[in-house]
């Protein structure tokens, strides 16, 4: 069992709060998202000149976050989502909470820090079907790589799964015959089934008989789409080249993985799917986070208006 770590020691409060995270049950991609928050948070004490936990107060917490309303994305320049700031100084209180219980820094202060709302933020910039196929268009599938970034875009749009769901699907986890994917451990720790077009089983098929075979090595396991070195893609590295292709097709409109799935669900709501179907193939335990696709649903909002409206003709 660790000793309680010294809150001058940032890297060692970070690893004892990680590993009781991981005792306590959360998954890895929870504890890998926690860690990269506050490794960015400890590398902007520094630039405060603040290497001490014990000297975090409400009015460092507070000068954070006009950090982050202030930040801009590299690539788009925008700023941060509402739901992001929220939830990178959310994760800072906790741990400085948990650090508290522990008995490693003296007080907790920062139990008094306010909380940003999280607001109801719609997701932006959604691609549109026309978008999407303009995408694809920038994929040159007559190489190994280009083949398989083909497939792998396929399968995020036909399955709107998560990043770190494709990056660790397994060879295994296709059912070609029934046309769907297992999803193990996903977010929140839970499995399910998702259905997969054919389009994409094309691609995917295409993938593993012209392209896999070129990247794979004896490290490369059961892992279905791997990266350039044969290994696991790096979720950063997925983002990267995803993010390539939607800035290629210049559709003024910025974004990564995620877009495929925001596309997915809006397409669905667009032609009429119930939204408990979408809920339970987007992976969401609760229909109110499934409820912003309804908002976002321009065709069906028409279809309604058209339909109940006296004064729509």
């Amino acid at each position: 069992m660790m000793n309680n770590p010294l809150p001058q020691n940032f890297t060692q409060c970070l690893e004892y709060y990680l590993i009781n995270l991981l005792a306590k049950g959360y998954s890895q991609a929870t504890v890998d998202l926690k860690q990269q928050i506050l490794e960015t948070f400890f590398d902007w004490l520094k630039i405060q000149a603040i290497f001490d936990l014990d000297r975090v107060n409400v009015s460092v917490l507070d000068t954070y976050l006009e950090n982050l309303r202030s930040h801009r994305k590299k690539l788009s320049n925008l700023p941060l989502a509402q739901t992001t700031i929220r939830t990178r100084a959310t994760t800072v209180k906790i741990f400085l909470r948990g650090l508290y219980t522990k008995g490693i820094i003296e007080s907790n202060e920062c139990e008094k820090f306010e909380l940003p709302k999280a607001g109801k933020a719609l997701p932006k910039s959604i691609l549109s079907i026309q978008d999407v196929l303009a995408i694809i268009k920038q994929v040159p599938t007559h190489t190994i790589k280009g083949i398989r970034d083909r497939a792998i875009i396929e399968c995020f749009y036909a399955s709107g799964i998560r990043r770190n769901e494709l990056v660790n699907l397994k060879l295994e986890d296709f059912d070609f015959s029934a046309r769907q994917i297992k999803i193990v451990n996903g977010k929140g720790g839970h499995d399910r089934f998702v259905p997969i077009g054919k389009t994409a089983i094309l691609w995917i098929r295409k993938y593993l008989r012209d392209a896999r075979p070129y990247f794979a090595h004896i490290g490369s396991g059961h892992t279905l789409f791997l990266g350039n070195n044969g290994k696991k893609f790096l979720p950063g590295a997925l983002t990267s080249l995803m993010s390539k292709y939607i800035k290629r097709a210049n559709l003024n409109k910025f974004g990564s993985c995620h877009q495929y799935r925001h596309a997915a669900a809006t397409h669905m709501m667009d032609n009429d799917a119930d939204i408990r179907h979408v809920q339970e193939f987007l992976g969401h335990s609760s229909i109110s986070t499934t409820q912003v696709y309804v908002h976002i649903s321009k065709a069906r909002l028409q279809k309604v208006y058209k339909k109940s409206h006296p004064r729509a003709d």
